[in-house]
């Protein structure tokens, strides 16, 4: 059975369904070989669109030997987007079809973009590109023998990466990132914290953001984990037990509403509260002489987030100290990690 590097969710259809490790590989190949083709080598390539499995196709490929990623934030308004692509000398633009009317008003402002890529396109249309033909293109020429993008060789300290940080304090920053600079930083995450392939990351902050980004796309393929890509914040708790996940990355906000969620649902039974506040307590003085009860105390907890929840990691703000506290005493493993987008 081949390893699923992720678990996606067609539309229409209900349920996870895994793509390999193997798949993954060969559509970054493609991808990679058909940019090259294109004419694309050691140019900017701009992304906007939702967390997806062709967003990390197209990252892999980009920066394994094409040019230089240039994430976006999908949120943001037309005349910001306007200004990062202008900013960035963007030569081609990748975006999902929801985005499609802003994108080509865009395109015809911003004289450096030369390329679209719509991910939802099925057939090239007019002048976009479909992702799909070109995967198909790609893995054509390499079947004939291409072997551009594979041959490439990487220069570890050449750009790969322009992410802009959120300007919070003025106009936007643009980081410059090169592979040694990210590949240090997921080393030395995974000294501190163990991550194998066992694990199942949640995904469900914006890609684009050097958070998710770093901790939870790069760093689980790093450590051959899966990723669940998750439906949107009302669909969390769902998504958590259908991947049957083990770690999420999360900002102090979402924990806090899950952390106040779970006791107002045991605060509905009757006497509840009071017992899992002293099943607490017993707890935290047995675990003082070396015994850990938690997951066996707190077993029907668990299942509220799909029973395999092993680790939260919470970033991007201070979070409060009892709700880390909180989720720890109820046997989750709760960090907070700290970063800046100049550092990945």
């Amino acid at each position: 059975k081949l390893k699923p590097a992720f678990l996606v969710k067609h539309k229409g259809k209900e349920d996870y369904e895994p793509v390999s490790y193997k798949q993954f590989e060969r559509d970054v190949e493609a991808l990679g070989t058909a940019l090259l083709n294109i004419g694309l080598k050691g140019e900017r390539i701009a992304i906007i669109g939702e967390n997806r499995y062709e967003w990390a196709v197209l990252y892999l490929s980009a920066v394994n030997g094409v040019g230089v990623v240039v994430p976006l934030d999908k949120e943001l308004p037309q005349n910001e987007i306007e200004s990062l692509l202008l900013r960035s000398k963007a030569k081609a633009l990748i975006f999902s079809s929801n985005k499609r009317e802003e994108i080509l008003s865009l395109s015809q402002k911003v004289p450096s973009i030369n390329y679209l890529i719509d991910m939802n396109l099925t057939e090239d249309q007019d002048n976009v590109f479909s992702f799909d033909k070109l995967i198909s293109k790609g893995l054509e020429m390499v079947s004939n023998g291409n072997h551009d993008f594979r041959s490439i060789e990487i220069d570890k300290k050449a750009l790969v990466s322009l992410l802009f940080t959120s300007g919070t304090t003025g106009q936007s920053k643009a980081a410059m990132l090169s592979h040694e600079n990210i590949c240090t930083n997921l080393m030395a995450m995974c000294s501190m914290l163990y991550i194998d392939e066992k694990d199942t990351f949640l995904s469900v902050l914006p890609i684009h953001h050097t958070y998710e980004c770093t901790c939870g796309f790069l760093c689980p393929i790093y450590r051959g984990c899966t990723i669940a890509h998750c439906e949107g914040l009302r669909h969390i708790v769902k998504n958590l037990k259908e991947a049957k996940a083990t770690i999420m990355l999360g900002v102090p906000l979402i924990f806090e509403a899950m952390y106040r969620k779970l006791w107002e649902q045991v605060s509905k039974t009757s006497g509840l509260e009071k017992k899992l506040k002293a099943a607490v307590k017993i707890s935290n003085l047995l675990q003082k002489v070396g015994i850990d009860m938690r997951k066996k105390l707190f077993s029907k907890l668990h299942e509220n987030f799909g029973g395999k929840i092993r680790l939260f990691i919470s970033g991007a703000a201070a979070i409060d100290p009892s709700v880390a506290k909180g989720f720890r005493d109820l046997g989750i493993h709760f960090v907070q990690g700290y970063g800046l987008t100049e550092c990945s």
